[in-house]
């Protein structure tokens, strides 16, 4: 089954006035489109794993899905804020309030499931705080609080610190996608609630992920394991997005113009992440979204044009790809969508305003 590039009549009429035209915008669009027509479940407000596969998506594919949505919201605040709204709510089906930290789970769950990935959860602190930013509704702040405080949960003094990959030590190892966006998730939401506090857990996890995790070309790898302190030394894209996000989240909170010298010596160093032949991230895009991302946030903080060429690159390959041969998946749909929504915010009035305002460090902090 191929997907369409046609929308229903429903979806995509109503655009945000203020919103200028651009190809990375109708591209977002219709991508978008394409997956709330062939993915969206109406009856639940969830979305389908795959094309074959109609169950329920897992967890992490949700939390691209939702920042997806957030930043098809900024652009359509009437055809999309329902969708995210509803989202949202449909998403307690994975809440697992009955554990003595709540948090979610990979799938829907009855309660006490103990299966908790705790990126899966910092991914949502992150996106939630996206959507708080946007929409000033207090229900994504709360529940990225909620959600935060599960993650710090899974830190401990094994291996000097660092927070584990699993609530339940699964493979035995703590990782960088577990510690990276926790450190992100802490800024994010200090920017509003527990500022020195968050703070301080934003520069002990950050710490401890270069300590342990960051190798000498300023890549991260995946991950340690406890046990005996081996490094699986595979480096993703979106291990070393996380923490240039990190640094330059730091560095916005402090003023300390370390965290940006050294994130813009990792982001220098995410060249060797390059494809020579597509001069693309070599990673699929579930992965390689979250680099496009970093990207961008590190040309807001230092108008380096080869970032926003690198991520323009990206996006238009993306694109290119979708159109002639699109991914089964939803996590990678998302993942595409996400990306061309924030290329089209470098070009649209209403996303550099928003991250404009999102990139600020309001007064609660120290």
């Amino acid at each position: 089954m191929l997907l369409m590039l046609l929308a229903p009549p429903s979806l995509g009429q109503q655009r945000d006035p203020q919103s200028t035209p651009s190809d990375f915008l109708d591209a977002a669009r219709t991508v978008t489109e394409s997956i709330q027509k062939h993915y969206y479940i109406e009856r639940s407000g969830l979305y389908a794993q795959s094309l074959d596969k109609r169950e329920p998506e897992f967890m992490w594919g949700n939390g691209v899905m939702f920042s997806a949505l957030v930043a098809a919201a900024r652009h359509e605040p009437k055809t999309y804020r329902p969708f995210l709204d509803r989202f949202f709510d449909a998403m307690d089906r994975y809440w697992d309030a009955k554990a003595k930290i709540p948090g979610y789970e990979p799938a829907p769950t009855s309660g006490n499931g103990n299966d908790k990935y705790y990126d899966d959860n910092q991914w949502l602190v992150i996106t939630f705080m996206e959507a708080y930013d946007l929409t000033r509704d207090a229900r994504y702040l709360d529940r990225a609080d909620e959600t935060l405080k599960f993650s710090l949960s899974g830190w401990d003094d094994q291996l000097g610190g660092g927070i584990w990959w699993h609530e339940r030590h699964k493979d035995g190892s703590k990782n960088t996608c577990a510690n990276a966006p926790a450190a992100v998730g802490c800024l994010r939401v200090a920017r509003f609630r527990d500022g020195q506090q968050n703070l301080d857990w934003a520069r002990r996890i950050t710490e401890w992920t270069v300590a342990h995790l960051q190798d000498r070309d300023g890549l991260f790898f995946d991950n340690q394991r406890v046990a005996d302190g081996k490094l699986g030394k595979t480096k993703y894209t979106y291990n070393t997005a996380l923490m240039v996000r990190a640094y330059l989240g730091l560095w916005r909170a402090t003023g300390d113009r370390r965290f940006l010298i050294e994130a813009k010596r990792v982001g220098a160093a995410c060249s060797a992440f390059v494809n020579p032949k597509s001069r693309t991230y070599r990673d699929g895009y579930k992965f390689s979204h979250l680099l496009v991302e970093a990207d961008l946030d590190l040309y807001r903080a230092t108008g380096d044009a080869t970032l926003l060429t690198r991520a323009r690159k990206n996006g238009e390959e993306a694109w290119k790809q979708w159109q002639t041969s699109p991914p089964k998946e939803l996590i990678e749909q998302a993942a595409i969508a996400r990306m061309l929504w924030l290329l089209a915010d470098q070009e649209t009035q209403i996303g550099r305003e928003f991250w404009k305002e999102a990139d600020s460090v309001p007064k609660t902090l120290p």
